[in-house]
């Protein structure tokens, strides 16, 4: 009898070990569009005359490290508060990953002076804006199907060894800069060309994008920059409002016939990103 309690209860063990929802290291944190989370933790009502205390929160949802954090607080009419220090600064915050599902937060503290109103004022709202800069890298690390045969551009799907596709969509790799598209243009021979869109899906601006690294199975390929303002090898702006750029890379196949290989590109970024929110001083006649 004993055995068989014990047995059942080994059976149960092992089936609730099959059912345990994907965690750790079974969870692809890389993938979609995700941006870091900024708010303000202090009170939308203060009063005249007192300290003013802005706690800021910057939660790292992203599937990298940033780097380089800057956290700045602009807006305030000096009439009203005065802030003792309107910028702090962050060496890095950890991204998301099996050892920090969640990603690193950080809370950022500043203190100032809230001032007395115009006589005969009962309140003043006072509209300011938290700006986060950052340093970060996306990467896209897709294993595709590639073939070099110029019947690809007539068919778009091309039967082989594995099937190939003209053109594939993506939906992020966990960050606010993402490769959205991959276009796969043959150029006969062993020659071929991969062409990338990429966009800035967040809710801030990229500033510069640099290429560290672009191989196809390992071997280097040879990439530019197109519709956008390049500022030197490897390395592009976006203007003010300007959302996407195409990276246009040229290598070489190890064969004519299709075959599944692995597409390496990594990219460095700068990041700001801009909050808006308000503040309510309150003059001494009012009760919050």
């Amino acid at each position: 009898m004993k055995k068989i309690i014990f047995l059942l209860l080994v059976f149960l063990f092992v089936a609730s070990c099959g059912n345990t929802p994907e965690r750790g290291a079974d969870i692809n944190y890389k993938q979609g569009i995700l941006d870091i989370e900024v708010a303000s933790l202090a009170h939308k009502e203060e009063y005249q005359g007192q300290q003013l205390e802005l706690p800021i929160s910057v939660h790292n949802a992203l599937a990298y490290s940033i780097e380089n954090v800057i956290v700045s607080i602009a807006g305030f009419d000096n009439y009203y508060v005065e802030l003792y220090s309107d910028e702090e600064q962050l060496a890095s915050l950890e991204g998301k990953s099996i050892f920090n599902p969640e990603g690193e937060k950080e809370r950022v503290q500043f203190s100032g002076l809230l001032k007395q109103l115009l006589p005969g004022a009962d309140e003043e709202q006072q509209d300011y804006w938290i700006t986060v800069e950052y340093d970060s890298k996306v990467e896209f690390t897709p294993t595709i199907c590639i073939t070099s045969d110029l019947g690809l551009g007539e068919y778009g799907t091309y039967q082989g060894a594995c099937t190939v596709e003209k053109e594939i969509s993506y939906h992020g790799q966990g960050a606010p800069l993402a490769v959205t598209k991959l276009e796969l243009v043959p150029r006969g021979g062993t020659a071929v060309e991969l062409r990338m869109n990429i966009e800035n899906k967040g809710k801030g601006t990229v500033e510069r994008v640099a290429l560290v690294t672009a191989t196809l199975g390992g071997k280097p390929l040879s990439c530019d920059f197109k519709g956008v303002q390049v500022e030197g090898s490897g390395l592009f702006s976006l203007d003010s409002g300007q959302k996407s750029a195409r990276l246009i890379c040229v290598g070489s196949l190890a064969s004519e016939s299709p075959y599944t290989t692995n597409l390496q590109v990594e990219l460095w970024y700068d990041y700001e990103i801009i909050q808006k929110e308000s503040l309510t001083i309150l003059g001494d006649s009012l009760i919050s």
